[in-house]
């Protein structure tokens, strides 16, 4: 028995066990609403509550190391274990749950108006300060944001100016957004050729980079 199956099984032995109990009738039990969120969540409400969500935008750079981003700084393309490349897009935020936050990122060719972009729902790392923010260690907290291979954009992804958009949305349905125009770069040495190679405007999937 190959090993995924086995997994499959033991868990849905696991969901038998764990099933609830039905009634005479054989329908399950009535549930009431759960808690909120924030009560939910071991982190907590982050902030002011009812205040106004806050955010700064973060990336991770080639030493895996998250920094904030303004305009006209440069983001690194890096490769992610999925392959092809991303821009790593997070956030640090207050004024909002910790939980069942909402993190979408994407980079906008400002020439064509394309855009590549990507939303999954992430835990902010409370940092002691009333705020919380994606975790360095955890590239599962930031937008993995596909660039390349490049077949989308009019230019280069890299070395030439585009526009990144990151915006959260809380349990409550609030949202804050925040616009910065950024220099994309293939800033990983052992992986630049291969980079410039599948980032470049009019790359072909499958040529070879040399």
């Amino acid at each position: 028995m190959t090993a995924w199956r086995a997994a499959t099984r033991l868990a849905l032995a696991a969901l038998v066990l764990v099933a609830p109990a039905c009634g005479d009738d054989g329908e399950p039990p009535p549930v009431g609403p759960g808690p909120p969120v924030e009560q939910m969540c071991k982190h907590g409400y982050l902030g002011e509550e009812g205040a106004p969500i806050q955010i700064e935008v973060t990336a991770l750079d080639s030493s895996d190391a998250a920094r904030p981003v303004s305009d006209g700084d440069g983001v690194d393309i890096i490769m992610p274990p999925q392959g092809g490349r991303v821009i790593f897009l997070g956030v640090r935020a207050t004024n909002l749950s910790a939980c069942g936050v909402q993190l979408s990122g994407s980079l906008r060719d400002t020439e064509s108006g394309r855009v590549m972009s990507e939303s999954r729902t992430v835990t902010l790392k409370p940092t002691g300060d009333g705020w919380g923010a994606s975790v360095d260690a955890d590239i599962s907290t930031f937008a993995n944001v596909g660039v390349c291979p490049n077949n989308w954009s009019d230019r280069d992804i890299f070395d030439h100016d585009y526009e990144i958009v990151v915006q959260v949305k809380d349990g409550e349905g609030r949202t804050a957004q925040q616009i910065r125009k950024v220099r994309p770069a293939c800033n990983e040495p052992e992986f630049e050729v291969e980079c410039r190679c599948i980032c470049k405007h009019g790359y072909i999937l499958g040529e070879a980079c040399e």
